[in-house]
């Protein structure tokens, strides 16, 4: 009798883990929007311009990498060509979560994140994360994070943090 209790009780488990879903996120790349003035000199603008972008690349990959590494998520792609044509201007998919979630609900995803890597000055950064309900359009949370320092440690550390602050407000739904 223990032992039919046993396997119906295991059984009843296996199929619990089998019938729930992932949760489908997509991330869709970061946009850069730097602030600060150009510098006199082209090769320093040059350097600052390529360090930046290496920070935005970190910080998607970073990001994604959060979503695949967690039980429970699975990453959705969302193509270039629909990005760029549903991203009619600089913040537009940013500003308007009900273009995001539509852009989202096109690829099948449940939510989406959409991203702004924010230079307001030399010295540091934002990093802010939108997440959206692609069935509502509903901007669920912003998350935002300061990059002080060397990006290269500040960015994985924040990322992180932020990620499991994600995790918990969408297991809480």
């Amino acid at each position: 009798m223990k032992l039919a209790m046993s396997l119906c009780l295991g059984l009843s488990f296996l199929i619990s883990a089998t019938v729930m879903a992932e949760t489908k996120i997509a991330v869709l790349d970061m946009e850069l929007r730097n602030l600060t003035m150009p510098l006199s000199d082209p090769q320093k603008n040059a350097a600052i311009a390529a360090k930046d972008e290496k920070n935005v690349t970190l910080t998607e990959k970073l990001v994604r990498e959060g979503f695949e590494k967690r039980a429970g998520y699975e990453l959705i792609t969302i193509s270039d060509k629909a990005h760029k044509k549903a991203d009619k201007s600089v913040g537009f998919l940013f500003d308007r979560p009900e273009a995001a979630a539509e852009l989202g609900a096109e690829f099948g995803s449940d939510y989406i994140v959409v991203g702004r890597y924010h230079k307001p000055t030399y010295l540091f950064s934002y990093i802010m994360l939108r997440v959206v309900d692609t069935d509502s359009g509903e901007l669920l949370q912003e998350f935002k994070t300061e990059v002080k320092g060397r990006p290269q440690e500040t960015i994985p550390r924040n990322i992180e943090n932020v990620m499991v602050e994600i995790d918990e407000m969408l297991s809480s739904r």
